[in-house]
């Protein structure tokens, strides 16, 4: 298993086979989520921002309608597991959250 996006894919159909009921497994809403998921683990493979896995990208969004010193930010991003992060891989991930459409407007 060399390959992350074969074992991301495996994990993602573990998880959703384990239930016993078929009822599960075949319901629309659960495929949904399923499909999702392996969309994503396979667009983030090929993705620029693969310094920005998990927790990272968690801190970013909810950092990113803030103001906060891009050199404090840095700081502690780098703390949390993954390669070294620049000054400019935070700033371009903050302008990339930035310039992304809300899916769900904040309540």
């Amino acid at each position: 298993m060399s390959n992350d996006r074969i074992y991301a894919a495996i994990s993602a159909l573990t998880e959703y086979v384990r239930s016993p009921s078929l009822r599960h497994l075949r319901d629309p809403h659960n495929l949904q989520k399923l499909a999702k998921e392996l969309v994503t683990v396979f667009d983030r493979a090929g993705s620029v921002w693969t310094k920005w896995d998990g927790r990272r990208d968690d801190v970013a969004k909810a950092a990113a309608p803030c103001w906060i010193p891009i050199e404090d930010l840095l700081a502690f991003l780098n703390t949390l597991p993954g390669p070294p992060l620049t000054l400019t891989d935070v700033k371009q991930r903050l302008r990339a959250l930035w310039e992304e459409p809300y899916s769900a407007y904040p309540k």
